[in-house]
């Protein structure tokens, strides 16, 4: 049982290293958001979302995590940041 609650706490630590890991990355989106405010970007590049969404699932791959999952996990990660953006352009 020692070694379940072993293993169990090192899952929580990396959870919470993927939740650091996760704020850290939106605070980038935030600065991101502001640069495509201050040119008038558009907050959707459709060409620059594929090449990321294909270059974490070729990554993926590579450590033995499936596409569909990739998909739904950065699906999700995307339409956060550009939640993020559409607030800062309605500041």
């Amino acid at each position: 049982m020692q070694e379940l609650e072993t293993l169990r706490s090192q899952i929580d630590s990396i959870d919470q290293q993927l939740l650091d890991l996760l704020a850290e990355r939106f605070l980038l989106v935030k600065q991101v958001g502001a640069f495509k405010k201050m040119h008038q970007i558009t907050l959707l590049q459709p060409n620059r979302w594929q090449q990321v969404l294909e270059s974490k699932i070729a990554y993926g791959q590579t450590v033995g995590i499936e596409e569909e999952f990739i998909k739904t996990v950065w699906n999700a990660i995307h339409e956060y940041a550009l939640q993020i953006e559409y607030h800062i352009q309605e500041d």
